[in-house]
C-alpha cells in the first residue's frame, strides 16, 4: 500500500468532483450495489466515502437518517446541491476521513456502507474493527476484485510505466475471518462502460492511470481510436475497461 501512488487525499478527490459526477451518471455499478443494502425506514445509515452522493442520496429517501462521510469538501457540496433539489434533510455531512474519527465522535448506526472507499486504506484491520463496532445491524463494504486493475497495469505497460499491486478483496475477507467475522461475499460485474467520445474516454483513463505526460497521453488516445468499438446506441465503448467490484457484507450478531 506505502508503494501506491496516493489518490486518497481531499485534493485529488476535490479535483476530479465535477468529472466524477457526471461519470456516475453512466455507471451501472450505484444500481448493482443499492439492490443488495438492507434497511428499514428506522434506520440510521453512515456513508464512508459517499463522494457526490450516488449511494446516499437513495437511501436517505429510504432510512431515518444518513451520516455522509467524505474528505473531499467539493464532493460534498455536490451531494449537497443534490439533496437540496430533492428536497431532502435528513443527511449529516462529515468532512474527514474514516481513520481520523473516533467511534465515540461518530456514534453507533444501524447499517454501514463503505462503497469503493477503503481502497487506499493502509491499517485497513484497524478501520474495519472500528467499524464493525459502530455497525448495530449491518455493514457493507465493496472493494477491488481479484484482478479488477489489470487494464490499468496493461496500460502502464503500454506506456513503460512501473505497475503497482493493489491489494483484493481476499485480503479484506482474510482479515475479517481472522476478526471472527464471516461474511458474505458477491462479485459485482460490471456493464462496459460507454464514452460520448473519445476525449471523456482519454479524461477518466487519465484518471484511473494517473498524471501524463504529452507523449503518453498521445499514446493512450491513439489506443482507444484503434480499440474502441461503437454501441447500438451510438456511444463508444471497450471491454477491456471494466472494473469489477466485490460487495464484502455481514450481519451484526455482537
Amino acid at each position: 500500500m506505502k508503494n501506491l501512488p496516493d489518490k486518497n487525499n481531499s485534493e485529488s478527490w476535490d479535483n476530479i468532483a465535477p468529472k466524477f459526477n457526471k461519470w456516475m451518471e453512466k455507471d451501472d455499478y450505484p444500481e448493482k450495489v443499492l439492490s443488495r443494502i438492507k434497511i428499514e425506514p428506522s434506520d440510521s445509515i453512515l456513508d464512508i466515502g459517499c463522494g457526490n452522493g450516488v449511494i446516499t442520496i437513495p437511501l436517505a429517501k429510504k432510512a431515518r437518517k444518513v451520516t455522509a462521510m467524505d474528505i473531499s469538501q467539493k464532493m460534498l457540496d455536490i451531494l449537497t446541491v443534490k439533496a437540496e433539489k430533492s428536497k431532502i434533510n435528513n443527511i449529516n455531512i462529515v468532512n474527514k476521513r474514516l481513520e481520523d474519527i473516533s467511534t465515540a465522535e461518530i456514534g453507533k448506526h444501524d447499517v454501514i456502507v463503505a462503497s469503493r472507499s477503503l481502497n487506499g486504506v493502509s491499517n485497513i484491520e484497524k478501520e474495519l474493527k472500528k467499524i464493525n463496532q459502530i455497525a448495530q445491524k449491518y455493514v457493507y463494504i465493496t472493494i477491488w476484485g481479484a484482478d479488477s486493475r489489470k487494464f490499468e497495469k496493461d496500460m502502464a505497460h503500454l506506456l513503460g510505466r512501473e505497475s503497482y499491486s493493489h491489494p483484493d478483496y481476499i485480503y479484506v475477507y482474510n482479515i475479517l475471518h481472522d476478526m471472527g467475522v464471516y461474511a458474505n461475499v458477491e462479485m459485482l460485474e460490471s456493464n462496459t462502460r460507454d464514452y460520448s467520445t473519445v476525449d471523456e474516454a482519454l479524461e477518466r483513463l487519465k484518471w484511473r492511470i494517473g498524471d501524463l505526460n504529452k507523449f503518453e497521453e498521445s499514446v493512450l488516445r491513439e489506443y482507444l481510436e484503434r480499440n474502441m468499438i461503437k454501441t447500438h446506441e451510438g456511444n463508444l465503448t471497450y471491454s477491456q475497461g471494466r472494473a469489477d467490484w466485490v460487495l464484502i457484507w455481514w450481519k451484526k450478531t455482537v
